[in-house]
C-alpha cells in the first residue's frame, strides 16, 4: 500500500452473497470503497493551536482509512448534490440498484426476509503489548513483541468463523512500541484512525500493553465526542504464544462487545468484566484481573451470560462524531507524604510558571482532601499558584472514595485558597480531562476548574450524588434517591 502502510487482511470467512471480499485469492480485500457521503454539518468553532514547542511527535504512523484499497477518506465519498443528481435519473437509479463492481459499491440492503442478516464488522487496531509477544532467540529467549503474530493467531482461531461472530479486519502499527513509550500524539493517531473508519465498521478494538492502557483509553473517551459506536481496549497478562493464557478470551470478548450496539463508549475489557475507560485504573501486575473501577460498578460482567448494568450505560450521542486531538499536557502530579518540604513544591511551581511548562498541578492528598493544619505556608503557596494562573486540583490517595473539601477545616482552607476538588476521579481521568479541556483552547482556568466536577463522559460522580454524611437528615437521604447519574 502507499506510504508504507500495511495492507489490510480479512480475518474470517466472507458471508455468502456479500459484495466484495477477496476476489483474486491473494488473501487481501478487494472491496471497492463506499461512496455515500452523509449529510454534512457545519458548526462555527474557534480554531486554537497549541505552542509547537510543547507538543511531541507520534511514534507510530496513522493507519488511515482501512476500508477497500487504501484510498483516502475524501476519495471514499461523493458530494451530496452529485449523489442526488445521479439518483434522480433512471440511469442513475439503475446504477444504484445494480452497481457496476468496477465503478461504485453500494452497501447490500436486504430486500426480503429470506436474505440472511449482515454480519457486524469490527476493526482491530494493534499497537503491541504482551498479547503480541513471543520468545526472541536474539534476546536470550526473553519475551518481545512480534509483528504479524496477532494476525496469524487470529487466522487460526476457529471461533472467528462462527456465524454469530463479526467480520474482523486487523491492522498492526509498525513498528511496535511499549505502551509506556506511547503518549498523547499516538493517542491522537488512534482517535483519527477510528474517525477515518467510523462509517465502515460497527465497532473497534484496540490492542495494546496494559501499563498505560488506562491513560490511553481515558484520553480517547475525551477525544471522541459524540461517540455512537463501541471502542473496546484489551490486552493480556500472558501472551498468545503460551499454552495457558488470557489473551484468547480477552480478544474474543472484546470483539463480541465491539459488535454489540448496547454500550457505545470507550471501555476496557479484562478478565471477566467490561469497565468504563475513564473510571478505570490498573491495580495488579501479575494477576489476570489487572484493572478495576474503584468508584463505579462494571458496565458488564460475563459468566454463562453477559450481565449488563443498564442503569450505568451512557445515553446515545446527540450529534456527529468529532475528534479533539490537541491535548495540553503541561501537568504535574505530586503525592504528599508526612513531613514533606514546602520549599521544594514552591520551587517547582515557580520554575514551571517562569518557563510556562506548568498549567495544572494535581495534589494527591490524605483522606478526603486534607493537608497538615499547621502548614500555613503551604496553603499560601497554593494560593499564589492560583494567582499565577496555575490550576491546582486536589485528589485523594485512597483507592476508593471521594474528595470532600468542606468536610474538615483543613480541606475548607484549601477551598478558600482556590484549590479545585477532583471528587472521585482517578488520576488517569484527572490528567486526561485537564489535558483535553485546556487543549480545546476556548476555556479559561476558572471554567476548566468548574468543569472538573461536571460529568462529561461519565468520569466523575456529581457531588450531590455522593453518599450523605453520617447523621444526615431524611431530606438529605431522600434527595439522592431516584436520580440517575452516569
Amino acid at each position: 500500500n502507499q506510504n508504507g502502510v500495511t495492507r489490510v487482511r480479512w480475518i474470517g470467512s466472507e458471508p455468502e452473497g456479500k459484495i466484495g471480499g477477496d476476489r483474486d485469492g491473494d488473501g487481501e480485500t478487494d472491496t471497492p470503497p463506499v461512496k455515500i457521503r452523509p449529510r454534512s454539518y457545519s458548526r462555527r468553532r474557534r480554531t486554537h493551536f497549541l505552542d509547537p514547542s510543547i507538543l511531541s511527535k507520534a511514534l507510530q504512523s496513522p493507519a488511515g482509512s482501512l476500508y477497500g484499497d487504501g484510498m483516502t477518506a475524501e476519495e471514499h465519498f461523493l458530494d451530496d448534490d452529485e449523489l442526488l443528481r445521479e439518483s434522480n435519473t433512471d440511469e442513475g437509479l439503475t446504477k444504484m440498484i445494480h452497481p457496476d463492481e468496477s465503478d461504485i459499491f453500494i452497501p447490500e440492503i436486504p430486500i426480503n426476509e429470506f436474505e440472511r442478516l449482515r454480519r457486524k464488522r469490527v476493526l482491530v487496531l494493534c499497537t503491541g503489548g504482551t498479547l503480541t509477544m513471543a520468545p526472541d532467540p536474539e534476546r536470550g529467549g526473553a519475551l518481545a513483541p512480534v509483528e504479524g503474530a496477532v494476525t496469524a493467531y487470529m487466522k487460526e482461531m476457529k471461533e472467528l468463523n462462527n456465524q454469530n461472530m463479526p467480520e474482523v479486519v486487523c491492522h498492526e502499527y509498525t513498528p511496535f512500541y511499549d505502551s509506556s513509550d506511547l503518549g498523547p500524539p499516538d493517542w491522537a493517531v488512534l482517535a483519527n484512525d477510528i474517525k477515518a473508519n467510523y462509517l465502515h465498521f460497527d465497532g473497534f478494538v484496540v490492542l495494546m500493553g496494559t501499563d498505560t492502557m488506562a491513560y490511553c483509553s481515558t484520553a480517547l473517551s475525551f477525544m471522541l465526542e459524540n461517540l455512537g459506536k463501541p471502542v473496546v481496549f484489551t490486552g493480556s497478562q500472558i501472551p498468545f504464544c503460551e499454552p495457558y493464557n488470557d489473551a484468547r478470551r480477552n480478544l474474543i470478548m472484546a470483539l463480541i462487545f465491539a459488535s454489540r450496539d448496547t454500550i457505545n463508549e470507550v471501555s476496557i475489557f479484562f478478565h471477566d468484566r467490561l469497565l468504563r475507560a475513564c473510571r478505570t485504573t490498573k491495580v495488579n501486575t501479575h494477576r489476570l484481573l489487572a484493572f478495576d473501577s474503584p468508584n463505579m460498578d462494571p458496565l458488564a460482567k460475563i459468566g454463562i451470560t453477559i450481565d449488563e448494568n443498564e442503569h450505568l450505560i451512557l445515553p446515545p450521542p446527540r450529534g456527529a462524531l468529532r475528534v479533539h486531538s490537541e491535548m495540553d499536557t503541561r501537568l504535574l502530579t505530586l503525592r504528599l507524604v508526612p513531613g514533606f518540604d514546602d520549599g521544594m513544591i514552591k520551587v517547582l511551581i515557580q520554575s514551571g510558571y517562569e518557563s510556562g511548562s506548568l498549567k495544572t498541578l494535581v495534589l494527591k492528598l490524605y483522606g478526603t482532601g486534607n493537608v497538615p493544619s499547621v502548614k500555613d505556608d503551604f496553603i499560601q503557596i497554593l494560593s499564589d499558584a492560583r494567582e499565577k494562573g496555575i490550576l491546582v486540583v486536589a485528589s485523594t490517595q485512597c483507592f476508593t472514595g471521594s474528595v470532600m473539601m468542606g468536610h474538615y477545616a483543613t480541606g475548607l482552607a484549601l477551598e478558600k485558597a482556590g484549590v479545585v476538588s477532583a471528587n472521585d476521579m482517578t488520576v488517569e481521568a484527572i490528567a486526561c480531562k485537564c489535558a483535553y479541556l485546556f487543549g480545546r483552547g476556548d476555556l479559561t482556568n476558572e471554567e476548566v476548574g468548574n468543569l472538573l466536577s461536571v460529568s462529561i463522559r461519565g468520569e466523575v460522580t456529581p457531588a450531590d450524588a455522593l453518599s450523605p454524611p453520617p447523621l444526615s437528615s431524611a431530606y438529605q437521604r431522600a434527595s439522592r434517591k431516584g436520580k440517575k447519574y452516569y
